[in-house]
């Protein structure tokens, strides 16, 4: 199903100023409706493979944190 810039950037919690430059630059893809510009739509499961995509990265490149609390003492 086609959605809205809008639409896409809720969905990814994020600005559709962002949603537009990952479609210019090529990272979601897009199409153009209408005469001129025209309106962007975006195929749902192509936003919910970028989101997906984006979560397998970010869970990769999370390293565990470690924490010094000497502040604390457990008695």
């Amino acid at each position: 199903m086609l959605i809205t810039v809008k639409q896409a950037a809720k969905m990814l919690t994020v600005s559709p100023s962002l949603v537009y430059a990952l479609v210019a630059d090529g990272t979601l893809p897009a199409v153009r409706m209408g005469t001129g510009r025209g309106t962007i739509r975006l195929d749902d499961e192509d936003v919910r493979r970028y989101l997906e995509a984006t979560r397998a990265r970010a869970a990769r490149s999370a390293a565990p944190v470690e924490h010094d609390f000497q502040h604390l003492r457990v008695s």
